[in-house]
Order: C-alpha cells, then sequence, then structure tokens
C-alpha cells in the first residue's frame, strides 16, 4: 500500500488544518500517511512506494511560508533525482491578490523541473470564499483516493 507524506507550509495555520482534515480520509481508504509541518527533505522517503501531498499557503507576495523555506532550498540545491517522486498539491491563497496561491505554483514549477510528477492538478482553496478551509477537503480528497487507487493496482 502507497504512504502519503503530508507536507505543510502554512503562515496562520489555515494550511495546517488543511493537512490534517485529508488524514482521516486517506487513512480510511487503506493509505498510511505521516504530516510533517517542518518538511525536511533527508527526512521524507522519495521512492516511488510514497506519494507526497503537499499542502501550500502563498504568504505575502507570492512568497513560501518561513516553515516552508528551508524545504524549497533544499530541493532547489539538491542533485537528488526526484524522478520517483509522484505528488499532489493543494495551494491556499486570497484571490484579492494577484499572487494568488503563487507559492503553490511555483512550487509545482520547481518539482516538475527536478523530475517529479504530479497526479492531478494544483487544487486552489481561496481563503476569501472559504474562510475555514479545511471544508474543501471533503469533495476533492475521493478524486485524489481515487487516483492513488490506481496507483496502487
Amino acid at each position: 500500500m502507497l504512504n502519503i507524506e503530508i507536507l505543510v507550509g502554512s503562515t496562520l495555520g489555515g494550511t495546517e488544518y488543511v493537512a490534517e482534515a485529508t488524514q482521516p480520509f486517506l487513512e480510511e481508504a487503506g493509505f498510511t500517511s505521516q504530516v510533517h509541518f517542518i518538511p525536511d527533505l533527508s527526512a521524507i522517503d522519495t521512492s516511488s512506494k510514497n506519494i507526497w501531498l503537499i499542502c501550500l499557503a502563498t504568504h505575502g507576495a507570492g512568497d513560501y511560508p518561513d516553515n516552508f523555506k528551508s524545504f524549497v532550498d533544499h530541493i532547489t540545491q539538491t542533485s537528488e533525482d526526484l524522478s520517483n517522486v509522484r505528488y499532489a498539491l493543494i495551494g491556499v491563497g486570497d484571490s484579492n491578490y494577484d499572487t494568488y496561491c503563487f507559492a503553490a505554483k511555483r512550487f509545482d514549477a520547481l518539482l516538475k523541473e527536478k523530475g517529479a510528477t504530479r497526479l492531478r492538478e494544483i487544487f486552489n482553496i481561496d481563503v476569501v470564499q472559504f474562510p475555514i478551509p479545511e471544508v474543501c477537503i471533503a469533495d476533492w480528497i475521493p478524486l485524489l483516493i481515487k487516483d492513488l487507487n490506481s496507483l496502487a493496482d
């Protein structure tokens, strides 16, 4: 069975709630998962047995949250092959800004550049429409679980 590494980049905590909201759905579907509130590439398995679920807020003018910056730096500087990495990405942002969910878009581009494969389109959550962003997970996570089940077969 696949293991899901849930990687969190959060500024005010809302994205942490999004990440935590995914776990019961994943575990009910038979997957194991771990949440990494301060992601560290050296502590995360990059084998094909793991899927990364990245929950990433945009901070300021399209920046990464502070707890995620060293992870991004490590990936940027690594020569490690990330072609085994398969991932899904949840972006959390405010559509009142022209940099809406820009951190998720930037990180997606970085992972692709490093050879990783995205499983489905980025799921963006607008905190203007959904001030409690984790409520959106119940509609989206079944789609991801369907993708994961097809990989596990």
